[in-house]
């Protein structure tokens, strides 16, 4: 009940600022891999009517924002770096099918992790198929950013989820 009150005390300042959570959005927006540009998402993905990229994922974990641009959901599953993305991407934004890596940096919350908690656990770490999840001892996983991919592998089983995914450097 009074979170309900506070919400709809600041619900018009929200509204004030609606241009500056669409900026929040963009900076967390996770896009799709074959790409060093991300530029290119915003001039092109949102005139690109065939959205061809968000059909062809095998895994499903391409979606459109509302602005047009594609991004990576990976609540339910993660990227197989299996290229059908770029193939389908008819304005080219998805072109450079060398970069096997997405561009994002991936920590732990070891507020929210348990295993940083005492409790064994281990979930994130046995997905990962780059081993970038290191454990030190039994109870505090770290992720190695040389290592890391952001495939999104470790993100949907994460029992607490732990697991955070931000932009690296989107304009």
């Amino acid at each position: 009940m009074i979170d309900r009150k506070r919400r709809s005390l600041f619900a018009p300042l929200g509204a004030l600022l609606g241009e500056q959570e669409a900026t929040e959005i963009d900076s967390v927006a996770i896009r799709p891999p074959y790409n060093t540009d991300t530029s290119l998402f915003h001039m092109l993905c949102p005139s690109c009517e065939a959205k061809s990229c968000v059909k062809a994922c095998e895994e499903e974990i391409i979606s459109v924002d509302p602005s047009g641009i594609p991004t990576l959901d990976f609540s339910t599953r993660g990227c197989t770096f299996c290229g059908a993305c770029a193939d389908a991407c008819t304005p080219g934004v998805l072109s450079d099918k060398t970069i096997n890596c997405i561009q994002a940096k991936v920590e732990i919350d070891i507020l929210k992790c348990i295993a940083w908690h005492g409790v064994l656990c281990s979930s994130c770490k046995d997905p990962c198929q780059d081993d970038a999840i290191a454990f030190l001892g039994l109870f505090r996983p770290e992720i190695e950013d040389a290592k890391c991919t952001a495939c999104g592998w470790c993100a949907h089983v994460c029992p607490a989820d732990a697991i955070i995914f931000t932009n690296k450097g989107e304009a």
